[in-house]
């Protein structure tokens, strides 16, 4: 069925960006996807098929006569009409009849989220459009895709909330089983066990999470993890995310291996994770409604680079919904693959779900803490605890 708030929030943001029709155009989506799709729905397209959405508030389904009925039941729709032979003429009378003077259609050349309409459909609303006599403007939809992608139901927040819950645990439950000899891909398969002994999915592909690094000089990155032996006086830090009903996680956690006679961790690496996690907490108090990314990454970064340590060479966060890196705007500095007004200059909007990640260098390995938060009035609320204190094992 289709989310009636995702629908709302997409006639909201053709008003306010003054586009008068989004059409979301596709065949066999299965095949190859259209990105919003399955955010607006549980469906999926079949045969060639046109949803639009209109500023003066209404919608309508262009659809082969097998799939009419499936459209009519969504209830969604103002008007469903099956083509009886050409897509291209159908579509083209409803656009005449609409007379829209702006159309947008999902491309976008920096982001992936925005960017389901393929060339061959492409070319095939050029048609529609050709049989319209339309001689008015299309834009990209990536304003509107923000919106609906971005803004996170009550029923989205819940089930990334109950993601997060489940990967905290697994955080946990880990405390009991890292220790000083193993190796970092040990700690990676005792996770992945604990995901598939659960059912659950995982944020970004299995063969890269969780990400485990030990240490100083251990590989790090978007790669799983490294043959490397932890040891003691080590920090081990882990980039872990699961899909629990159908909704992700994307947390870091820090922990500190006790050397012999040692009750706490050192107290230059203690400072490193405090300023890593009070850099967080500054972010988090800055994410508001209407800021850009580029200011709460400014944020964070002048704090930990202020105290003495250098940039990190990523953005502090991205948006995270069905899967971890979940498309649209970022948290993210003036730095060339960044520095783009789409990306870190547009505002935000409340509900957005952004990851807070700054991590530094320590003579004891990096320490990178990912926080999952949500953008409020009032500053981005955790939607889990944050983590406060170095785990010590």
């Amino acid at each position: 069925m289709f989310s009636k708030e995702k629908v709302d929030i997409a006639f909201q943001a053709l008003k306010e960006e003054d586009i008068d029709m989004w059409i979301v155009a596709g065949n066999e989506s299965a095949t190859n996807t259209e990105p919003i799709l399955d955010i607006m729905c549980d469906g999926e397209f079949i045969g060639m098929t046109a949803l639009i959405f209109n500023k003066d508030g209404s919608c309508a389904a262009i659809c082969t006569p097998i799939d009419y009925n499936g459209y009519v039941h969504h209830g969604v729709f103002d008007e469903v009409i099956a083509f009886p032979v050409s897509f291209e003429v159908t579509l083209g009378e409803y656009i005449a009849k609409k007379n829209p003077a702006k159309i947008a259609l999902d491309y976008s050349i920096n982001n992936p989220s925005s960017d389901g309409l393929t060339v061959g459909n492409y070319m095939v609303l050029q048609e529609a459009f050709k049989n319209a006599g339309f001689a008015g403007e299309t834009v990209s939809a990536e304003r509107i895709i923000t919106r609906v992608r971005g803004i996170k139901t009550e029923y989205e927040l819940a089930k990334i909330r109950k993601a997060c819950e489940e990967t905290e645990i697994i955080f946990n439950d880990a405390k009991k089983i890292i220790k000083a000899g193993m190796n970092c891909q040990d700690v990676y398969a005792w996770f992945q066990n604990e995901v598939e002994r659960k059912g659950f999915g995982y944020s970004w592909p299995k063969s890269a999470n969780p990400g485990v690094f030990s240490g100083d000089g251990c590989p790090g990155g978007h790669m799983g993890a490294p043959d490397w032996i932890i040891k003691p006086g080590d920090v081990v830090n882990i980039d872990f995310g699961i899909v629990v009903d159908g909704y992700g996680s994307d947390i870091q956690r820090m922990y500190y291996i006790l050397k012999d006679g040692e009750t706490d961790a050192p107290e230059d690496i203690k400072e490193a994770f405090y300023t890593v996690r009070d850099g967080i907490q500054l972010a988090a108090k800055a994410l508001k409604p209407g800021v850009t990314g580029l200011y709460v990454d400014t944020v964070a970064r002048e704090y930990i680079m202020g105290k003495g340590f250098p940039s990190w060479n990523a953005a502090l966060g991205h948006q995270m919904g069905k899967v971890a890196h979940d498309g649209g705007p970022l948290l993210g500095p003036e730095r060339p693959r960044y520095n783009r007004d789409e990306l870190i200059r547009t505002p935000l909007f409340e509900n957005m779900v952004f990851t807070l990640e700054p991590g530094v260098p320590t003579r004891c390995g990096r320490i990178g803490v990912e926080e999952d938060v949500v953008v409020k009035e009032d500053g981005a609320h955790f939607i889990v605890p944050p983590q406060m204190e170095l785990y010590l094992l």
